[in-house]
């Protein structure tokens, strides 16, 4: 699951390198990562269909060993039903062991030793069919035998080998997986900002129309890369795709300050700043889930990420206000336009 996840996010990060400037080479270098993410992928298919097919011949293998002991137990017990038979024959002809066969016949009057012969061939004819058919099984039963050893055998052999290629899909699964995600952290992304993005339906943010500032539901919210910070759900995927921009340019993600704030967080901000300061509790931008705080250079005007967020932002629906270039002066402060991503 994780490596399906790994290599969307590189398709689609992919999509986002064309719409913020970045070195060429930055283009170069994650098609290459997008190829051996594919790469990737198709050996992992590869493995994992050759495994599949092997279970499937195993299991057929299964079912035919299954049927051959079905055999062989039905042979075995017609062999012990004709063991019965035979003795009975067998003491018929030897019930006179002192006059043997020829004092059965002459036994009594011509008429009597007439039918006694005819009995006695009858017998006789009778233990060479029963002495056949129990050879015949006695043969299909050596046969069986050999055969349910030898399937028996193979599907042995099989489950080990399964096992060890098995154990060797989870391998080539895993080492995939951390070289990809290892790609990933080297360019500043990681397989959490992207969870956040595509566990979040951008459509979601229409519950929050009607609510009160900083009392919008859960439901019209979506986390963000960061712990424990949110943004209304067509706000949050528009800053995650900037994010994944702003990262193949800078080799880390944005840092976030403050987000979302519901109305309990704006009365503690409002208290904690002098009046005039930060916006009276109702009435932040914040509170309607479309403002956000930025770190880690942001904070500075006229540095490098200031200055790639105030060119390229637009494009994701983000911008900075102009009261935030000097009343009052808050270059962290960016807010969002939802008709402008």
């Amino acid at each position: 699951m994780l490596f399906t996840l790994v290599l969307t996010m590189l398709l689609n990060i992919g999509g986002q390198a064309v719409v913020a400037p970045a070195p060429a080479h930055a283009d170069n270098d994650l098609e290459s990562l997008k190829e051996q993410a594919e790469q990737a992928k198709d050996e992992l298919e590869q493995a994992t269909d050759d495994y599949t097919d092997r279970e499937d011949e195993l299991e057929a293998a299964q079912e035919e060993l299954v049927k051959t002991l079905h055999e062989l137990q039905k042979t075995e017990g017609k062999l012990t039903d004709l063991r019965a038979p035979l003795a009975q024959l067998a003491s018929t002809l030897y019930k006179q062991p002192d006059a043997g066969i020829l004092g059965l016949v002459m036994s009594g009057t011509i008429d009597q030793d007439l039918r006694v012969e005819s009995h006695v061939l009858k017998i006789s004819q009778d233990q060479e069919e029963l002495l056949e058919e129990a050879n015949d099984l006695r043969d299909q039963q050596v046969e069986l035998t050999g055969q349910a050893q030898e399937l028996q055998s193979e599907t042995q052999l099989e489950r080990v080998e399964l096992a060890d290629d098995l154990e060797a899909l989870k391998e080539q699964s895993e080492e995939s997986t951390a070289a990809l995600i290892k790609e990933l952290e080297d360019r500043g992304l990681s397989v959490d900002a992207y969870m956040a993005g595509v566990e979040c339906d951008a459509g979601a943010g229409a519950a929050a129309s009607g609510y009160p500032n900083g009392l919008l539901p859960s439901d019209a919210l979506c986390g963000l890369h960061v712990d424990g910070h949110s943004l209304r759900a067509d706000a949050a995927v528009d800053f995650l795709l900037m994010n994944e921009a702003y990262a193949l340019n800078f080799g880390t993600e944005i840092c976030v300050t403050s987000s979302y704030r519901d109305l309990a967080n704006q009365q503690r901000v409002y208290a904690q700043q002098p009046p005039g300061f930060a916006a009276v509790p109702g009435t932040s931008n914040h509170g309607l889930g479309l403002a956000i705080d930025l770190c880690g250079g942001v904070q500075t005007q006229g540095s490098a990420p200031f200055n790639w967020l105030e060119s390229n932002s637009r494009e994701y629906g983000w911008f900075h206000p102009q009261w935030a270039y000097s009343s009052p002066f808050e270059p962290w402060h960016w807010e969002y336009d939802p008709s402008g991503g």
